[in-house]
């Protein structure tokens, strides 16, 4: 069986700036994905709204989904 839970860990850009090398070189063969936070402006885009609305709803739907798969 593979994993069933991933871990992630939050680091603002500030603190990430202040990295050693080495210790960003660390967190990228940990796999560090970097996620772009929206701006005030992009949450008024009508674009972005039914964007993180279809996000919101399919992530509600695949936990109930899994729930009920592990649930039985």
């Amino acid at each position: 069986m593979g994993a069933t839970k991933e871990y992630y860990l939050k680091l603002q850009e500030e603190h990430y700036n202040e990295l050693e090398n080495e210790e960003k070189m660390y967190l990228n063969r940990l796999g560090l994905k970097v996620k772009y936070l929206p701006t005030d402006i992009d949450k008024e885009d009508g674009k972005y709204k039914t964007f993180k609305s279809a996000i919101y709803k399919a992530h509600e739907e695949e936990q109930k989904y899994l729930y009920n798969l592990r649930n039985k």
